[in-house]
C-alpha cells in the first residue's frame, strides 16, 4: 500500500514538470520565425507560364450545308404524237446538241395528209377571191363572203396541224445535254404522252442545300461559296438561288449553289458539304492544344490580365482548321497562356514569360 502511494506521488510530479516545460521554457523565437518565413514564401512563390500577344483578325464566318449535286436542266421527253418508233439516233450517255434528233416516229400517212391540206387551202382560196370579186361587183352576198373566209381559215389551220404533227415524229434535244435515261426501243409503238428520253445539262452543276432560319438571312446572291466532296477534292461556285420561304415540315430554306463544269466530271448525286461565307467578324487564331475547361465544363482560354492574375474566358469556336483553330469571344487584344495553363488556376497570380518566334504557342 505504502508502494503504490510513491507510484502515484511520483506519476504526479512528471506531469507537472511536463507541463511546466511549455510555460518555462518556451520555443526560441528563432525557430518559429524561421517556420513563418518558410511558409511566406512558398505563398508568395509565382509560377512562370509562356503567353502570346493576341490581337484579332478579319474572319469571313461560314455556315457549313450538306448538300447533293443536281443537273441545271432536266428534261423527260413525252411523245406528242403517236406511232412505231423507227429509229434511235442517240443512247443514254451521249452528248446531244440543242435541236439534234434523238429518235424518229414513223411517217404513215402524214405526208400525204399535209399535200391534202395544201390542195384544200388553195381550193378555199379560189373560192374567197371569186366571192370577194363577186360581193364587190354586188352580186354576191356578205354572208357568202364571211363563209368562204370562214372556210379558207379552216383549211390553213388544218395545214398548220398536218405540218406540226409530221414534225413532231422527230424527236430533238431541247438544249445542250447528255442523254441521261433512256425508255424507248427501236419497234416500240408509243402513244401520245409516253416518255422517251431524260436530258440533263450538267455545266453548270448545282448543289442543294438546306440552310437553318438562324443563318439564312446572312447570304446573299452571287455570294462566292467553296464546295467539298468526299475524296477531299474542291471546287467554288456562287449562290444562285435562295428560296423566299422555308419548308413546313423542317424550317429550312433551300439554297442553289452553281458551279462550272465544262468537262462534265462532276456528276449528278454527288454528296458535298457547301461552305457558304456569312457575317464578317473578328476574330483570334489559335492552337486547339491552349483550350481549357472551367468547373462547369465551359471551353475557354486563360489569359493573363494587366495584373498578371490568371482569367478564364469561355470562347466560341468558329472554324477548326488541321493548322489552327478560329475564336471568339476574346478582347480585342490579349496575353493568352500558352504554356503552363494546366498549371494554374483563375485569379492566381503568375509570371508571364512573352513566346518568340511567329509561332501560335
Amino acid at each position: 500500500m505504502q508502494s503504490s502511494k510513491y507510484v502515484a506521488i511520483i506519476i504526479a510530479v512528471l506531469a507537472l514538470i511536463w507541463v511546466g516545460s511549455g510555460i518555462f521554457f518556451p520555443p526560441s523565437s528563432s525557430s518559429a520565425t524561421e517556420e513563418e518565413a518558410q511558409n511566406k514564401t512558398a505563398e508568395k512563390k509565382v509560377i512562370d507560364v509562356r503567353v502570346r500577344e493576341s490581337e484579332a483578325q478579319p474572319f469571313t464566318d461560314k455556315i457549313e450545308v450538306t448538300g447533293r449535286s443536281q443537273a441545271s436542266k432536266s428534261v423527260i421527253l413525252r411523245t406528242e404524237t403517236a406511232g412505231l418508233l423507227t429509229k434511235v439516233l442517240k443512247e443514254e450517255g451521249t452528248a446531244v446538241a440543242l435541236d439534234e434528233a434523238l429518235a424518229q416516229i414513223e411517217l404513215g400517212d402524214r405526208e400525204p395528209r399535209i399535200r391534202e391540206a395544201r390542195q384544200r387551202v388553195n381550193q378555199r382560196s379560189i373560192e374567197y377571191n371569186a366571192a370577194k370579186k363577186l360581193q364587190d361587183r354586188g352580186f354576191n352576198s356578205k354572208v357568202k363572203l364571211a363563209q368562204t373566209l370562214a372556210d379558207l381559215e379552216d383549211a390553213k389551220t388544218a395545214l398548220k396541224e398536218a405540218e406540226l404533227d409530221l414534225s413532231r415524229t422527230k424527236i430533238k434535244a431541247p438544249f445542250d445535254g447528255i442523254v441521261s435515261e433512256q425508255a424507248v426501243e427501236i419497234g416500240d409503238y408509243l402513244a401520245v404522252g409516253d416518255a422517251m428520253f431524260t436530258v440533263v445539262d450538267l455545266d453548270p452543276i448545282e448543289f442543294v442545300g438546306f440552310v437553318s432560319e438562324r443563318h439564312i438571312k446572312d447570304i446573299q446572291l452571287e455570294s462566292p461559296v467553296r464546295v467539298m466532296f468526299l475524296n477531299g477534292s474542291e471546287i467554288t461556285g456562287t449562290v444562285s438561288y435562295i428560296a423566299p420561304a422555308a419548308s413546313e415540315n423542317t424550317r429550312t430554306f433551300r439554297v442553289i449553289v452553281s458551279a462550272a463544269n465544262e468537262d462534265l466530271s462532276l456528276k449528278e448525286g454527288l454528296t458535298a458539304t457547301i461552305y457558304i461565307p456569312a457575317s464578317d467578324r473578328k476574330a483570334h487564331k489559335i492552337s486547339p492544344s491552349i483550350l481549357s475547361l472551367d468547373d462547369e465544363g465551359q471551353i475557354g482560354v486563360k489569359i493573363v490580365n494587366e495584373h498578371n492574375k490568371v482569367v478564364f474566358i469561355p470562347v466560341t469556336i468558329l472554324e477548326d482548321t488541321s493548322e489552327a483553330m478560329w475564336i471568339s469571344g476574346l478582347p480585342e487584344k490579349t496575353r493568352i497562356i500558352t504554356v503552363g495553363q494546366e498549371f494554374v488556376s483563375e485569379g492566381q497570380e503568375v509570371n508571364p514569360v512573352s513566346s518568340d518566334g511567329e509561332g501560335l504557342l
